[in-house]
């Protein structure tokens, strides 16, 4: 059983799934078997009073971690340490690593979680800053 299950990625080597449990408030990881199926379940790390939604992995094997209770975005290492913190305009719902070298972080914000309110504050960003470390992993 999962508490509310979001973000997800895949590690380089295709070994490792990592979930985004939003209400656990926790990144979970399982083993990827030859077969596809999922095992060995266990805590990735803790993030504290965050609510973590969409999630991506940099190079260095640490997680970028949408915050949707707050407006930032937290870089993550095995374990739980925030490693770096980006401060956004708005409640952070995605992020993702791209652009021509990897290190561009994308951050989609919005003012509500809720789709109803969102769009009819027509409030939604695509916010962006550098990482120190471009993107890895799948998606």
């Amino acid at each position: 059983e999962m508490h509310f299950p979001n973000g997800s990625a895949i590690t380089p080597d295709g070994a490792t799934l990592i979930v985004a449990e939003t209400l656990a408030m926790q990144l979970t990881a399982f083993d990827i078997r030859a077969d596809g199926s999922l095992a060995n379940r266990r805590v990735w790390a803790p993030v504290g009073m965050r609510a973590p939604d969409g999630i991506c992995l940099d190079a260095d094997g640490n997680v970028w971690v949408a915050n949707a209770l707050a407006p930032e975005c937290v870089l993550v290492a095995p374990g739980g340490e925030v490693l770096a913190t980006v401060a956004t305009s708005q409640n952070c719902y995605a992020c993702m690593l791209g652009g021509a070298d990897g290190r561009d972080l994308f951050m989609v914000t919005a003012s509500s979680s809720d789709h109803g309110e969102a769009a009819a504050a027509r409030s939604g960003r695509i916010e962006t800053t550098r990482a120190p470390s471009p993107g890895a992993g799948w998606p």
